[in-house]
């Protein structure tokens, strides 16, 4: 049994999120908590002249079909646009720098952008063009102004230095390539000698081409940029790689699982608000956020008894089990100093998990609601049970 404070703690946060998803000012709140989202979303500035595969590399990283057809890209600076994983509230942030080979560019104002945020600098480089001096010159701006910046560089078009009639390399060897392949790396990686900054870079060769170029797989040694990107923005790719976990081909899923896991690295910033209990609010408002857009994406009104159907099926056991996880991490909140810290890491995990919950167990019914059907309330339980645990496996 829960305790009187934690039960009516508990009904007081589910009333909070049918009050968010309910709200008129619905719209109004989630335009603040977009702003809120790119104000802590890690930024990745992508360095690179025009056609080196920037864009190919956005589109292999999110699975978002935005970046393929080049929509998504909004203006920060006069030469640079942002584009944000997902739109509505963001989790990642890419920063395109346009214009590196004009002879006028100053850098120093996408730099000025930057600064404010966690990033991270991803140059991108044809293996087949040797004149990268445009790039290496704001790279050592960035790096001398920011020696902690961590920086990654993938090394693209492989497939152009291979011998006739062969494809990948089964196993990506350095010292078995072509040898106009490894000098042209070779060449490129020698440029970086003598770079400001606290630590070398980190070098992914790869290859990302079109379905008709008769290369497999199209996005060849992706897993090797997720690994270099997962050293330096662990907490930002865990929600990418979740966001991108869905094999499948149903584009409305896919834009739906990524909204939820915008609002899994909202939620963790929520719980993370140093007085006890003071992190609910926030949460519940996360919450009928995120029930929100997803309700939009599958074409869905929520209304009163929708959202009770929905509270039903999830049953009182799965909600009662977060909510005891929840108060448990908020007690530890009250031991002074230390406690403070514990509570805050555990309850940010607990709240990110508790949101992905949700999420994956809303993606399971309104997907049934959608079309015409009631989703079989274990299945939206179990949905829940495992999203909730995968996450807390990730962020122990």
């Amino acid at each position: 049994m829960f305790p009187p404070i934690g039960l009516r703690k508990l009904a007081q946060l589910w009333d909070e999120v049918k009050a968010a998803l309910l709200a008129s000012d619905l719209d109004e709140a989630q335009t603040e908590l977009r702003a809120q989202a790119r104000e802590v979303a890690p930024v990745i500035w992508l360095i690179g002249k025009t056609g080196a595969g920037k864009t190919a590399i956005v589109s292999a990283l999110t699975g978002d079909p935005r970046a393929e057809i080049g929509e998504g890209y909004q203006p920060c600076t006069r030469q640079a646009a942002f584009y944000d994983v997902p739109e509505e509230a963001p989790f990642l942030r890419f920063l395109d720098t346009r214009g590196l080979e004009e002879a006028g560019y100053d850098p120093a104002e996408d730099i000025a952008w930057c600064e404010a945020q966690a990033h991270l600098l991803l140059a991108v480089m044809q293996v087949d063009d040797p004149a990268q001096e445009p790039v290496m010159k704001v790279l050592r701006q960035a790096r001398r102004r920011h020696p902690d910046w961590p920086l990654v560089v993938a090394q693209t078009g492989l497939h152009r230095h291979y011998r006739p009639g062969t494809g990948h390399p089964a196993g990506f060897d350095e010292a078995q390539l072509p040898e106009a392949l490894a000098d042209a790396i070779a060449y490129q990686r020698r440029l970086f000698r003598g770079l400001p900054g606290d630590d070398p870079p980190v070098f992914v060769p790869l290859d990302f081409t079109q379905a008709g170029d008769g290369f497999e797989p199209q996005a060849y040694r992706l897993e090797a940029l997720d690994a270099a990107l997962d050293s330096v923005l662990p907490d930002a790719l865990d929600a990418l790689h979740a966001a991108r976990a869905d094999e499948g081909n149903d584009v409305r899923q896919k834009a739906a699982r990524r909204t939820v896991y915008a609002y899994v690295a909202l939620a963790a910033a929520a719980g993370a608000v140093p007085l006890p209990l003071a992190g609910m609010a926030g949460l519940a408002a996360m919450q009928g956020a995120m029930l929100n857009r997803l309700a939009r994406r599958y074409e869905v009104e929520w209304t009163p008894s929708l959202f009770g159907a929905f509270a039903g099926s999830l049953g009182l056991g799965t909600i009662g089990w977060f909510g005891a996880r929840y108060l448990v991490a908020e007690a530890v909140k009250l031991v002074p100093i230390l406690g403070t810290a514990a509570g805050i890491a555990l309850n940010a995990g607990t709240a990110a998990a508790f949101t992905a919950g949700t999420g994956e167990a809303a993606l399971v019914f309104l997907r049934a609601v959608r079309t015409g059907q009631s989703a079989p309330p274990e299945e939206v339980r179990q949905a829940y049970r495992d999203a909730f645990r995968a996450w807390r496996a990730r962020r122990p």
